[in-house]
């Protein structure tokens, strides 16, 4: 339990200070593997309690394709955080960016894991109180859009959030893009489905 409050801590300060807390993670280097590993199981962590979540409440209308099932949901996911991860850097690099891949890594890496942990809050939230809980999780999205914001600032040493959320911008067309063409290649048809909605 030794790891609850220091993970309580910087969590607290992503939210309230996310420069500083962006360069503490910022200092925490393990390695790219040991990174893409962490990522790639936060994922799975992320798809589970999806999973979990629609079995307990499922939803009023039919879900988008990749969102059908927990495995669907994984892959459009890791699939957007590659394109993200990439993405944030090339553009930031273009643009004057000082960041390095593993910058980009280890700060979307966090903010995955904090995602995890609003998931889990949203889950039991959410049959108690479901309008509550959506509204938090609107608010949550916006509150780590702008945490994303500061982050890329911090990496990339702009000094100009206006230049971090250019960069966001990009790489979101980007993301768009990417999994457009990732759903053709798995063949889900998103005329068909929204011909069956």
């Amino acid at each position: 339990m030794t790891l609850w409050p220091a993970f309580r801590d910087l969590a607290l300060e992503t939210v309230s200070a996310p420069r500083m807390a962006a360069a503490r993670i910022l200092q925490f280097q393990p390695g790219r593997d040991w990174l893409w590993q962490a990522l790639l199981c936060a994922v799975v962590l992320n798809a589970l309690v999806f999973g979990l979540s629609t079995m307990i409440a499922p939803p009023d209308t039919a879900l988008p394709p990749m969102m059908a099932t927990p495995f669907l949901f994984a892959l459009t996911m890791a699939c957007g955080l590659v394109i993200t991860i990439f993405g944030v850097f090339w553009v930031g690099a273009w643009l004057g960016g000082q960041a390095r891949l593993d910058d980009i890594l280890v700060l979307m890496t966090w903010l995955q894991v904090l995602r995890f942990a609003v998931q889990l809050v949203a889950v039991p939230l959410g049959i108690i109180a479901p309008a509550l809980t959506v509204m938090g999780l609107m608010v949550a999205s916006i509150i780590g859009i702008w945490i994303l914001v500061n982050f890329i600032d911090t990496a990339h040493r702009f000094d100009n959030l206006f230049k971090a959320f250019g960069v966001l911008i990009f790489t979101g067309m980007g993301i768009v893009m990417g999994l457009i063409l990732m759903l053709s290649i798995i063949g889900v048809s998103t005329a068909g489905f929204a011909a069956d909605v």
